[in-house]
C-alpha cells in the first residue's frame, strides 16, 4: 500500500499517476481526506482549491466518494493508538501529522507527498526516527 497526501490523491483521482509512484494500492489518511472535503465544500483559492478546480469536468464526486480501486480512505480507528503515541513522543504534532505517520508505520514505512510543503520539520524528524521513508513527487 502507498500512503499519499492530499495533493497526490487529487493527481491519482484525476488520472495523472506520477511515474515515480509505485504501482500499488493508494490510500489516504482520513485527516487528509477531510482537508480535501473542506476545500470541496468551501474553496479558498489556495493550492488545494486550485487542484480541485482542475479536475476533469470539475468532477468533485471522485474526491467526495473515491472509488476504492483507485484510492481508499483509511479507517482511522486502527491508527488511533499509534497516532496518540506518536503525538506524545514527538510533541508539536496534531492529528494530521500523527495519523499520517501512524499510517506510514502501519503500511510499509513509507509516505508519499505531492508537495514539499506537506513535509515539515516535525514530520521529517519523526519519520526519520520511526524508520519511515519520505518521498516527494512534484512532477
Amino acid at each position: 500500500m502507498i500512503v499519499v497526501d492530499e495533493y497526490l490523491a487529487v493527481r491519482v483521482l484525476s488520472g495523472d499517476w506520477p511515474g515515480e509512484l509505485p504501482d500499488d494500492d493508494v490510500v489516504l489518511p482520513t485527516s487528509r481526506h477531510w482537508r480535501l472535503l473542506q476545500r470541496v465544500h468551501n474553496p479558498s483559492g489556495g493550492q488545494l482549491s486550485q487542484l480541485l478546480a482542475n479536475l476533469p469536468g470539475d468532477d468533485l464526486g471522485v474526491v467526495r466518494w473515491p472509488h476504492p480501486e483507485v484510492l481508499s480512505v483509511l479507517d482511522p480507528r486502527p491508527l488511533l493508538d499509534e497516532a496518540a503515541a506518536i503525538a506524545a513522543r514527538f510533541g508539536g504534532t496534531g492529528w494530521l501529522i500523527a495519523e499520517t505517520l501512524a499510517a506510514g508505520v502501519a503500511h510499509g514505512h513509507r509516505l508519499w507527498f505531492g508537495t514539499p510543503d506537506n513535509v515539515g520539520r516535525v514530520l521529517e524528524r519523526a519519520a526519520s526516527e520511526l524508520g519511515i521513508a519520505v518521498h516527494v513527487v512534484t512532477g
